[in-house]
C-alpha cells in the first residue's frame, strides 16, 4: 500500500503491546485511528493518549459475534471507509504439550487469534467499510493480521504450544483464502510477524521492543512490495508456510 498517512486505521487488541504501539505510530503519521480492545476505561495507556480528535477508542471482544456486531455499527458512525485494518488481538493461552492437550485448552486461542480476525473482517466487509471498485485507489482496504512465526509448519522444528500454534496455523490460512476471496473487491490481506517482543505475553522476555517491532511492520506495509497472501516478519524477510 501507499504511505500510511492520512488514513484511516483500526487496530484491535490497542491497549497494551504491540497494538498500543500501532496506535502510536499511526497517530504519529497523521492517521485517524480507531483503537478497539475488551475494557476501554481501564486501558490506562491507551487513554491517556487522549484527547486526541483523531484518536477514538472503542469497546471490542473479538471473541463475542454480538460485540463484533454492534462495535461494527459504532465504527460505522465513525467512518464511512477503513484503508488499514490490523487484526492484532490475540492470546497465548495454556502452553499445552502433548499429554495436556484438551478441547477447551485448544478452543480458547483458536477463537481469539483464527475466528476472532475472520469474523471482525467479515463484519466490516459486509458493512462497505473494506474495499471497493479497483479503479479508485481511495477505496482500497489492506487487512493486515497479525500471526506467528510458530504457526510456520516448515519453522516448527519444537514441538509443543500445540494451542497457540495451532491458532496461527489457522489464522494463516484464512488469511489465504481472503487474499483470494476479496483480492477482486480491491482489498489486500496480508500476514506480519512481529518476531519476539518484549510483551507481558511473553512476560517480557523477548529480543526486541515493540517500537522497532510495529516500526518495521508498518515499514513492510510501505514498501511497495507484493502483499496480497504473502508472510513477512517484522524485518521484511519472507516466511515459510
Amino acid at each position: 500500500m501507499a504511505m500510511i498517512a492520512n488514513k484511516v486505521v483500526v487496530v484491535t487488541g490497542a491497549s497494551r503491546g504491540i497494538g498500543l504501539e500501532f496506535v502510536k505510530q499511526c497517530l504519529d503519521k497523521n492517521n485517524t485511528v480507531i483503537a478497539a480492545c475488551r475494557e476501554p476505561k481501564s486501558a490506562a495507556k491507551l487513554q491517556s493518549l487522549q484527547p486526541n480528535d483523531a484518536l477514538s477508542i472503542t469497546q471490542l471482544d473479538v471473541t463475542s459475534p454480538s460485540s463484533i456486531s454492534s462495535w461494527t455499527q459504532q465504527v460505522l458512525q465513525l467512518t464511512p471507509h477503513i484503508d488499514l485494518l490490523i487484526n492484532n488481538a490475540g492470546i497465548y493461552g495454556e502452553r499445552i504439550s502433548f499429554n495436556d492437550a484438551t478441547q477447551d485448552a485448544m478452543l480458547q486461542p483458536f477463537v481469539t487469534n483464527a475466528i476472532g480476525p475472520l469474523l471482525i473482517t467479515q463484519a466490516l466487509y459486509k458493512a462497505g467499510l473494506l474495499g471497493g471498485p479497483s479503479s479508485s485507489k481511495s477505496s482500497h482496504s489492506t487487512i493486515a493480521n497479525i500471526t506467528s512465526k510458530m504457526g510456520s509448519v516448515e519453522d516448527n522444528g519444537s514441538g509443543g504450544s500445540y494451542g497457540y500454534r495451532a491458532s496461527k496455523a489457522a489464522l494463516n490460512i484464512i488469511n489465504k483464502s481472503m487474499s483470494v476471496d476479496l483480492g477482486e473487491d480491491n482489498c489486500t490481506s496480508v500476514l506480519l510477524h512481529p518476531g519476539w517482543v518484549r510483551t507481558d505475553m511473553v512476560n517480557n522476555n523477548g529480543l526486541i521492543d515493540t517500537s522497532e517491532s510495529v516500526c518495521g511492520m508498518l515499514a513492510v506495509l510501505e514498501s511497495g512490495r507484493p502483499l496480497n497472501g504473502c508472510w513477512y516478519d517484522f524485518a521484511g524477510k519472507e516466511i515459510p508456510w
